[in-house]
């Protein structure tokens, strides 16, 4: 199983850029791929604050589950290729991502460490009403919401992700894609509670220990 995610694509996220240390982003054409190793934390545990000296910051996103094979899938075609998606959280060590970006190096270590890829209860997209609506989704720490947006504001959508990543990787049944975060990122700290929303559904519960 892979697990992918996606780089700056929310319009609010590459103008918080700057705020939180990083360098100001563009609205890129195409979309910004990194891997998540095996980073998966398993379901219903906790997130340990890992010991790294380093400033871990949530990014709330939506996440697509991939049910069929698929290789260089035309856009027209990419939704045959998910059915189901969540709300998932892409831990980042911020220090580091910086760091990296400043040199021009790869992010791995800044993304991936264990558990940094956290993903909630699977819903069905036409459940939800997607594609004639928007996926609304929100993250709340502590019972506050500090981020909240909806699948209408990608820069690249759910699609495009799909058609792009394609060309390069075959894609399988289980990969995760986790489609970008919207601004209000933040750290987090031991004792704290995240919960994840799409819409009204509470599909995430996350104690940090």
């Amino acid at each position: 199983m892979k697990i992918l995610g996606v780089g700056f694509n929310y319009r609010s996220h590459c103008t918080e850029a700057p705020a939180i240390g990083l360098p100001e982003q563009a609205e890129a054409e195409a979309p910004l791929f990194f891997h998540k190793g095996d980073a998966l934390l398993k379901p219903h545990t906790p997130f340990f604050l890992p010991d790294m000296g380093s400033s871990i910051e949530y990014e709330a996103e939506l996440v697509l589950q991939i049910c069929r094979v698929g290789k260089r899938i035309a856009e027209r075609f990419a939704h045959r290729y998910y059915q189901r998606v969540t709300v998932g959280i892409d831990f980042t060590a911020r220090d580091i991502q910086r760091r990296a970006m400043a040199e021009g190096k790869p992010w791995l270590s800044a993304k991936v460490f264990d558990g940094s890829a956290v993903v909630g209860q699977w819903l069905d997209k036409t459940e939800l009403g997607y594609p004639e609506r928007p996926i609304p989704f929100s993250l709340k720490v502590d019972g506050r919401v500090v981020q909240a947006a909806d699948s209408s504001e990608m820069i690249h959508g759910f699609d495009r992700l799909i058609a792009e990543v394609s060309r390069f990787q075959t894609l399988r049944m289980g990969d995760l894609i986790f489609t970008g975060t919207p601004a209000g990122v933040g750290p987090i700290a031991i004792g704290q509670t995240l919960e994840g929303f799409i819409g009204e559904h509470k599909v995430l519960h996350l104690p940090i220990k």
